[in-house]
């Protein structure tokens, strides 16, 4: 009973700036995970089953990495922690208990999460956030000081995870690991060896045309995603850029963040000279270099500096461009405040694209045509989020999550 006098944040309230951050992580992270759905990751440019390849598809595939990969994620993941102090004040300004709410919310996004991740796609991040979203209750009221000298040790922490395996020799994500393989054999799936040790075969998942062998191979999948995130270190890092969102969503609430120009400029500045060289050094060294121990370490390195300080440098720029009202900015806020729609459908439309279950197109194109469909898919998105949220308050996804979290019926319909 106690959430039925809570209500969603009204439209006049809303941070237009927030969804169109929100809207241009949801771009930037399709365009890092269709590698995946395309195949592109596991078919190389000389396999039977590409048939383009363009000229530019290392170039652009350079520029993703150097300027993309990990920086939107960690943008939507300050959003996340942005959304959590937003959330926060809205409940607590009407004499509500904000842990008994947020660990409503966190429960149905766990459960949207856990149906995304075992059933369609492995490289699912809601999963992730509702866990520890569950944690980040404990943290709402802590002090500045305390979030920023946290998050600053968690975002680091990463490295201290690869020196722990490398050093001590203990691999313990190869549990989960083991457990994809063993689940992929125990359905009869398809697995191939690597490094002498047997793995799924992802190629032989994408190109699959039998609907009940690809929930099969995608509850193995799942198991993969675990360990990666436990091998990278992952959940620290996503856990500190939380509790920066906790600190940032309070300046923008108390202290009016986004009119303070110089601390946007600043903070754009000092972003870019020192994440960008970072990134140039990680793309050399992924690009260019022959491996060995010194450059993985400096890989690592050059990952933790670089990653979150220019993605906190792309989300000062736009908040510039936003405060100096550039119009096709707003493209992008119906996709924001659908974001939940979005990313989801995402994956079912690029299962339907490149699955063998579907059109079959894994594999088949190079990098520059896989971010042509990527960006075209996107583009349809932002046209349909638009005219949607003409004639509806929510997108249906939100309408659902929205309806579970506050326990009572909302109107969809303006």
């Amino acid at each position: 009973m106690q959430n039925q006098t809570i209500n969603p944040v009204v439209k006049n309230n809303r941070i237009e700036y927030l969804d169109i951050l929100r809207g241009i992580a949801i771009m930037f992270i399709f365009t890092a995970n269709i590698p995946f759905f395309s195949g592109l990751w596991f078919v190389n440019a000389d396999s039977n089953l590409r048939e383009i390849n363009c000229a530019t598809d290392e170039i652009f595939n350079y520029i993703m990495y150097v300027l993309v990969d990990g920086k939107f994620y960690s943008i939507f993941s300050l959003l996340f922690g942005i959304g959590c102090t937003i959330q926060f004040n809205n409940v607590t300004s009407h004499n509500k208990a904000f842990a008994r709410f947020f660990r409503r919310r966190m429960f149905w996004l766990l459960v949207f999460g856990l149906i995304h991740l075992f059933l369609l796609w492995p490289g699912d991040i809601l999963t992730l956030y509702a866990l520890l979203g569950f944690f980040l209750i404990w943290f709402i009221k802590k002090s500045n000081k305390t979030l920023l000298v946290t998050a600053i040790i968690l975002i680091l922490a990463p490295i201290v995870n690869w020196a722990f395996i490398y050093f001590t020799g203990i691999f313990y994500p190869e549990t989960y690991f083991q457990l994809s393989t063993n689940i992929y054999q125990h359905f009869g799936m398809p697995v191939i060896e690597m490094n002498g040790h047997l793995q799924p075969n992802i190629v032989a998942f994408l190109t699959n045309t039998n609907l009940p062998d690809f929930f099969k191979m995608s509850l193995g999948n799942a198991f993969i995603r675990i360990g990666m995130i436990l091998e990278e270190g992952r959940i620290f890092k996503v856990f500190g850029i939380f509790l920066l969102g906790i600190w940032a969503g309070r300046k923008i609430l108390n202290e009016n963040l986004l009119n303070n120009i110089p601390f946007l400029r600043k903070s754009l500045l000092i972003g870019i000279l020192l994440g960008l060289p970072m990134n140039f050094i990680r793309g050399y060294i992924e690009f260019f270099s022959v491996k060995n121990v010194s450059l993985e370490i400096l890989h690592i390195l050059t990952y933790a500096f670089g990653t979150v300080p220019l993605a906190m440098a792309f989300a000062a720029g736009i908040a510039l461009l936003y405060k100096r009202k550039v119009s096709f900015l707003n493209w992008f806020k119906p996709v924001g405040k659908m974001a939940l729609t979005c990313y989801l459908t995402q994956t079912i439309i690029s299962i339907i694209i490149f699955y063998g279950f579907g059109f079959n197109q894994t594999g088949k194109y190079g990098f520059t045509i896989v971010m042509l469909i990527a960006l075209t898919i996107f583009v349809l998105q932002v046209i349909l989020s638009k005219l949607w949220l003409n004639y509806f308050k929510f997108g249906p996804m939100e309408w659902i999550w929205r309806q579970l979290t506050y326990g009572k019926k909302l109107t969809l319909k303006r």
